[in-house]
């Protein structure tokens, strides 16, 4: 089976939005990270199956993302989900926002570090996530 992008279907609401009717700035990271959890639990490994049995924790670490066009409320885009990196204790995650007519028209990334949930320090990413997140591991 080769990896794929995860596909996360989403109409732009009136609450991502500001002023203008586009998608605020800070809200592509919520929406970006709706489709992560739903991949995620696409993957087994849903947020709230980590934070009820705590086997490890992924907290983000770091992140970005970029506007190429504004995305109105109403519109109707596709998050395109990547895992285009994976170390030893983290992965970095892509997320691309398309048009019906696979127009980008933002893009954002995070980092997570799988770490141990009393300490918080960092550990290898444990092999059967692993192999879950290869799911869609797309490096760049």
């Amino acid at each position: 089976m080769s990896a794929e992008p995860f596909l996360f279907p989403y109409t732009v609401s009136l609450h991502d939005s500001d002023a203008a009717g586009i998608i605020f700035s800070a809200n592509l990271f919520r929406i970006c990270h709706e489709a992560y959890e739903a991949m995620m639990a696409e993957l087994g490994f849903s947020i709230g199956y980590l934070l009820k049995h705590r086997p490890f924790g992924v907290p983000l670490v770091h992140l970005d993302g970029d506007f190429m066009q504004p995305s109105r409320v109403g519109d109707h885009v596709t998050i395109e989900v990547r895992i285009v990196e994976m170390n030893r204790s983290s992965y970095r995650v892509e997320y691309s926002l398309r048009t019906p007519d696979g127009t980008a028209c933002a893009r954002a990334a995070t980092v997570h570090v799988v770490v141990e949930t009393k300490t918080y320090k960092s550990i290898p990413i444990p092999e059967g996530f692993r192999a879950a997140l290869s799911k869609h591991y797309l490096p760049e």
